[in-house]
């Protein structure tokens, strides 16, 4: 079972909140601008297995090819597990390998993937990245770091009760 979301991340400041001295304003360094990449993640929330790659778009043929290198590296069938993105398209999945179901949509909290973001984000917070390839960095590393924590991150209980009825 394989939860999936993209993260947009770049060079625009990702603001978070700031603790100062009663009656003094927080300084944080902003870069006004925005290059983006996304980060299109998969991860199984009981096993901490996961793919991931940086691409330049949220569309379709992004998608579809994200999903084509997923599927070269699987040994059994899966679920997969999404969002109801505009990109997220069924007949992108070979029947034998993924079983596509979505989640409902503005369910955001049903998605492990999201609190996985979550702990990304906070690595970026008060940030500032010039370019593109420090953001995507910064992302990465993010990512590495926190990938020995993902099962206990993302395994909600209603996925573990889940697992354990098959």
């Amino acid at each position: 079972m394989f939860f999936h979301d993209e993260l947009r991340t770049g060079t625009r400041t990702e603001l978070g909140t700031k603790w100062t001295p009663m009656g003094h304003r927080p300084v944080a360094p902003v870069k006004i601008g925005y290059e983006s990449v996304w980060l299109y993640l998969t991860s199984c929330p009981l096993t901490g297995e996961g793919f991931a790659a940086f691409l330049p778009r949220l569309d379709g043929e992004q998608f579809q090819w994200f999903i084509e290198q997923v599927q070269t590296c699987l040994i059994s069938k899966a679920l997969f597990i999404a969002d109801g993105a505009t990109a997220h398209k069924a007949e992108f999945f070979a029947k034998d390998k993924l079983r596509f179901i979505r989640l409902p949509t503005a369910c955001p909290e049903l998605n492990p993937v999201e609190r996985f973001f979550k702990e990304v984000r906070r690595q970026l917070k008060s940030r500032v990245f010039t370019t593109l390839e420090q953001a995507q960095q910064c992302v990465q590393e993010a990512v590495e770091l926190l990938a020995d924590k993902v099962v206990s991150i993302t395994a909600f209980p209603y996925i573990r009760d889940a697992s354990n009825q098959y």
